[in-house]
């Protein structure tokens, strides 16, 4: 019986964890307006209650913002939370803990080593020196650590002390908690052109009101990123106000243009592909408030893309020439003739023979008005040529036109090009 019996120890721990406070609810009873005599003598006591400075309501000139709200189910009284409560991902673990001598004898040598243990890592707090605690004295230590990772988090701590006997004792104890991840991040990537664009999908995961304070997109090389939410960058009307206020279960979706720094005509064979095949887009780094002003923060792993890959010919530029459209809204003429200028490059690590056709039946609204065929010659690796393309709009309305097929007639390579571009034609 006496080996099942735990283990005494002059000295005991206590560990509060370091939460906001809250405003404490008050239950307010109804009045029963039947009742003439209990409403009356109800009326006169709010009527003549003194206040805090010893004045009386009724001879105040007060606004109804200064008058109490007896009614009003949140007091003026802070309380601290009385359980533990739910730990975030992003936000920072805060405890106080308190060894205190409950021996009538003096402890020796007292030193308290605190460690933080997850699923991967185990993360030191506190490894204090020795000191000497008297009689009832208590030791009072604060530790805190940002929340990292989700799952499983034991707080370790190690008290090692000389009892008054002269023994070298140790006295260990384990906290555990789990950490939930509040916000849930969905992003859709979708390739325009040599634009790649991000769509990001931020949930409210938690049961609590969040209040975004900042939402930034960290790209990664070659990408350079263009935030298209803030119009004009006035981020004011994005984090601003209730904008940012997320109930439970809320979503926010932001939009993000990534692309290259430097020009598809400026930029070699090897920062092409670089661009192509990277996979890495970036990072986002999120930062939230919660109650009383409790602050989290959140950054992603590497927001990852599928290759698009390149073709071994590939059409850098594909534009109407501007002296034949209307400027005004870059729409052309119903049965005009226009021109577009393509520029066609060899990507490959040979030299190509490139020969390219336009596919008459493929768009019968927009049909080629000129030559269908036009022989590029050589081209040298990393090498462009451009072609002029014309083209008689039939129908009105939004087309998709110029379907092109290109072949080496070295290798024998054949690309099919469903369109090189949309026009509105009025």
């Amino acid at each position: 019986m006496a080996s099942l019996m735990r283990e005494s120890h002059p000295l005991t721990l206590k560990v509060m964890r370091l939460s906001r406070p809250t405003l404490a609810d008050t239950r307010t009873l109804p009045m029963d307006s039947s009742t003439a005599v209990l409403a009356q003598a109800l009326r006169e006591a709010e009527q003549n209650r003194p206040t805090a400075s010893g004045q009386i309501f009724s001879d105040l000139q007060l606004s109804d913002a200064q008058l109490p709200l007896d009614a009003f189910p949140l007091s003026e009284a802070l309380v601290l939370p009385r359980t533990f409560g739910t730990m975030f991902l992003g936000e920072t673990f805060s405890a106080q803990m308190c060894i205190c001598n409950e021996s009538a004898f003096v402890v020796r040598d007292v030193a308290v080593n605190v460690v933080m243990q997850t699923a991967t890592q185990q993360v030191p707090l506190l490894d204090n020196s020795a000191v000497q605690l008297a009689a009832g004295q208590p030791l009072n230590v604060q530790v805190a650590h940002e929340i990292k990772e989700l799952g499983t988090h034991v707080l370790g701590c190690t008290i090692t002390y000389l009892s008054a006997q002269g023994e070298h004792r140790t006295l260990q104890r384990s906290f555990r908690f789990q950490a939930a991840n509040p916000l849930v991040v969905k992003t859709k990537v979708n390739h325009l052109a040599r634009d790649v664009l991000l769509e990001v999908q931020v949930h409210n995961a938690t049961h609590a009101t969040l209040v975004l304070e900042r939402l930034r997109f960290e790209p990664s090389s070659p990408f350079a990123a263009e935030d298209l939410n803030a119009p004009h960058g006035d981020t004011a009307l994005l984090w601003g106000g209730s904008a940012g206020f997320m109930q439970p279960g809320d979503a926010r979706q932001y939009l993000y243009r990534l692309r290259a720094p430097i020009a598809s005509e400026e930029a070699s064979v090897e920062q092409e592909r670089a661009v192509q095949y990277a996979t890495a887009l970036g990072k986002l780094d999120i930062l939230w408030r919660g109650a009383f002003g409790s602050v989290g923060r959140l950054q992603t792993s590497q927001l990852l893309r599928k290759s698009p890959g390149m073709f071994l010919i590939e059409v850098d530029k594909a534009e109407i020439d501007k002296a034949e459209i209307d400027e005004t809204d870059s729409s052309v003429t119903l049965e005009t003739p226009f021109c577009v200028r393509a520029r066609v490059r060899n990507v490959s690590e040979n030299t190509m023979t490139v020969l390219a056709t336009v596919d008459a039946n493929k768009h019968p609204l927009v049909m080629p008005c000129g030559p269908t065929r036009h022989d590029l010659g050589d081209l040298a690796v990393g090498e462009a040529r451009e072609i002029c393309l014309e083209f008689l709009p039939l129908a009105a309305g939004v087309q998709r036109f110029g379907a092109m097929v290109f072949v080496d007639s070295v290798s024998g390579y054949t690309r099919e090009l469903g369109h090189l571009l949309e026009v509105f034609v009025a």
